[in-house]
């Protein structure tokens, strides 16, 4: 029994640190970082401008406050019109204003292949970042994009992994003691 627990607790942690790199990356972008607003495909990287976070692009995961840039650009060339706009979860209780818009950025041409949406967040929370885009015929469709800020997931996963040496290393001395 002892020996099944001790599996579940190692894989446990070979599953978090696995895990670790949806959270932040550097270079590629992972399949995390797309959205489909109707039949246009967006890449979404999101960055923040602290030494320590540097190359690293963000998708649903902003591990600390300060200023978050979201950019947004077509994987193929687009005539279309986007509206970015962020928005706090500010209601828990009324689905129907459960999000408040905090900024919206003016309508922008997709055709120079990067629009994007910067605001200084100082508060934890959920965001969403709402996208609309608007053909040529006046035709919008939106999407939308939820994450975290001010959660240092990565930082917890390392605590969380870090615990589970210690367990496993006190289960394992304490079962050779009891072979004595």
């Amino acid at each position: 029994m002892k020996y099944s627990v001790m599996q579940l607790l190692i894989s446990a942690l070979f599953s978090l640190m696995a895990y670790q790199s949806a959270f932040a990356h550097a270079g590629s972008h992972d399949s995390s970082c797309f959205l489909t607003v109707g039949d246009t495909q967006l890449r979404i990287s999101g960055y923040q401008f602290q030494p320590e976070l540097e190359g690293k692009h963000f998708c649903h995961f902003f591990p600390e406050l300060g200023q978050v840039v979201l950019a947004v650009e077509p994987l193929a060339e687009e005539q279309n019109l986007v509206t970015l706009e962020l928005a706090a979860l500010t209601s828990w209780t009324d689905p129907g204003r459960a999000f408040t818009v905090i900024k919206q950025q003016p309508e922008q041409s997709l055709n120079t292949g990067l629009a994007s949406i910067t605001h200084t967040i100082r508060q934890r929370g959920i965001y969403r970042l709402n996208v609309t885009l608007k053909d040529n015929f006046g035709n919008s469709r939106q999407q939308r994009l939820w994450f975290l800020v001010g959660f240092p997931i990565t930082k917890i996963m390392v605590m969380i992994a870090g615990l589970l040496v210690l367990v496993i290393g006190f289960a394992g001395v304490r079962s050779f003691k009891k072979k004595e």
